[in-house]
């Protein structure tokens, strides 16, 4: 008897380590929709490794976990009612692309995170596709973000002159 509780023990240990090293399915793109959806910073940053990097247009490099909260908090912050629309998602092993339909409207400062300049929302709203590339890591944390979307018609939306 004491042999087969061992033995239960071991199997046990090895489908809970198989479990969470299986591939990524749509429940971990709606469980990102919904951390940005909540705008509550903890309960995205929940979902990254700690060695993340994020990478998007306005980024001259790609940002940690340290800038990614950073990030995150302004973007919550100059667009308190931001909201992504998960349109497709395709899930392949570890990585994963959400394409999506980004909202919000300008309400609070915006700092670019490459010049470190601050300008103040303008009340005007954006509305326009977008898409991620999210790669996991086997524990289901995300280790890779690139952030896509198109910089002028944002810009025109938002009233910004393009650079």
């Amino acid at each position: 008897m004491k042999y087969l509780i061992i033995i239960l023990g071991i199997l046990l240990c090895n489908a809970a380590t198989a479990a969470e090293s299986a591939s990524i399915t749509h429940a971990d793109v709606a469980r990102w929709a919904a951390a940005w959806n909540s705008r509550d910073i903890d309960r995205v940053m929940a979902l990254f490794a700690s060695n993340v990097e994020i990478d998007q247009p306005e980024n001259s490099t790609p940002l940690d976990a340290r800038g990614a909260r950073a990030f995150f908090r302004m973007i919550f912050k100059a667009y308190p009612d931001f909201h992504i629309e998960v349109k497709q998602a395709i899930v392949e092993g570890l990585t994963a692309v959400s394409v999506e339909r980004v909202t919000g409207t300008w309400k609070g400062p915006f700092v670019n995170p490459a010049t470190g300049v601050s300008i103040p929302g303008n009340g005007r709203a954006f509305d326009h596709p977008g898409a991620m590339v999210i790669g996991y890591a086997p524990n289901h944390k995300i280790s890779h973000l690139s952030i896509y979307w198109d910089q002028l018609v944002v810009d025109r939306q938002l009233d910004i002159v393009p650079k």
